[in-house]
């Protein structure tokens, strides 16, 4: 019941407000932002030969490094901040009382805050960048060091936080967020499409194991709390298709090269199908996905 609250002349009734950008936008920044570098990087230098976007210098610093500081970090942080809020804006059936969910939310805000900082520690990659390419440093004392914050401790900080987050998002959402039902499919292939390659990108494909079965104990707990239910939330569907695409597209990568040697390194053909199938990945399996849940559908409800 809600209470009538006097303002002025005029009578409002306190309820519960909408955030005014749906939750699948936010969330869809997060899936997405780290693309970045393939838009002003790969694909301009690779296919029309221009790497002036992506390699002008600006006060010792290309410029897409320059991105990555100023635009990158604050606004997947800003987007999983809104995604975290509306999370746990009500309360959740998964959690017996508001002071259990209150700890859970400080869990991931801590977490979204270890994201960060691993993107801040990324920040090495400017020495080693002007180093290997300015100096031609490719060894030493202060190269190593750079090389492992960048190449090593930030990646492992930031991906281990940033899904530890999204498992949580999946275990405690508030019921009933069945909203983009579809998109949810689409963003969970193209993500783990996107980490799947981004990884082998950064050396640490065998942390696909760890995430996959963080991402599995999450569904599991989602679908035993809330039952039949949870399939047709948003979250858990996002989850469902990470989990089947990313070991789906490493499995295809190996297969195709015989090792996880990084996409930047491949030659320009390689690399090209790699872009391309990645892109005919996330459409066949998303298709795949949305195709069997309506025979499923179909199969158990003559009149869907």
């Amino acid at each position: 019941m809600t209470t009538p609250r006097r303002t002025g002349e005029r009578t409002q009734v306190a309820g519960p407000t909408k955030p005014r950008v749906p939750i699948a936008a936010w969330f869809a920044i997060v899936v997405f932002a780290r693309l970045y570098t393939v838009l002003i990087c790969d694909i301009p230098e690779r296919v029309f030969g221009i790497d002036e976007l992506c390699h002008s210098w600006i006060r010792g610093i290309p410029s897409y490094l320059w991105v990555e500081i100023i635009l990158y970090g604050p606004v997947v942080w800003f987007a999983l901040h809104m995604v975290k809020t509306d999370v746990f804006r009500e309360p959740s059936a998964v959690v017996t009382s508001r002071r259990v969910q209150r700890r859970v939310e400080l869990i991931a805000t801590t977490a979204i805050a270890m994201w960060l900082y691993g993107v801040g520690i990324h920040a090495a990659d400017i020495i080693e960048v002007v180093s290997r390419e300015r100096a031609q440093i490719t060894d030493g004392t202060v190269y190593d060091v750079a090389y492992f914050l960048d190449e090593g401790l930030s990646h492992y900080v930031q991906f281990v936080s940033l899904f530890f987050v999204i498992g949580l998002f999946v275990i405690f959402d508030r019921t009933g967020r069945t909203e983009g039902r579809r998109l949810a499919l689409l963003l969970g292939v193209a993500h783990g499409v996107e980490r799947g390659l981004g990884i082998i990108e950064g050396e640490k494909w065998f942390l696909a194991p760890l995430v996959i079965v963080w991402m599995a104990v999450a569904l599991s707990v989602r679908r035993r709390r809330v039952g039949p239910a949870a399939i047709e939330e948003f979250f858990f569907r996002y989850a469902a298709a990470f989990v089947l695409a990313l070991p789906a597209c490493q499995g295809a990568y190996y297969a195709r090269f015989g090792e996880f040697v990084p996409p930047s390194q491949l030659e320009d053909g390689a690399y090209a199908q790699v872009a391309i199938g990645a892109i005919v990945l996330t459409l066949l399996a998303t298709a795949a996905l949305v195709e069997a849940e309506r025979r499923w559908l179909s199969s158990s409800d003559p009149e869907v």
